[in-house]
């Protein structure tokens, strides 16, 4: 997305919205249920798409996580108990 573009805010029940447009939804691949995280910085809000945990851990760390459950079974099985 190049350029500016505006939107009016509206209000939703207590809080007030803002629709992201198009271009912007298309540029960052935001689909609905999606979140988005907001932070301020030098009085300017920044919008960030936030990542999901699947796309945070790779193969071999749930390798890793497997086998670990596999080894200590039994360990994890009697704290579930407790």
């Amino acid at each position: 997305m190049s350029g500016k573009e505006s939107r009016k805010v509206s209000q939703t029940g207590n809080s007030l919205s803002v629709g992201l447009p198009k271009s912007i939804t298309d540029s960052l691949n935001i689909k609905r249920g999606d979140e988005i995280e907001f932070e301020v910085h030098d009085n300017q809000l920044v919008l960030t798409k936030k990542r999901k945990w699947e796309e945070e851990v790779d193969a071999e760390m749930l390798d890793m996580l497997a086998e670990t459950f596999e080894d200590h079974y039994d360990v994890f099985e009697n704290l579930k108990d407790r």
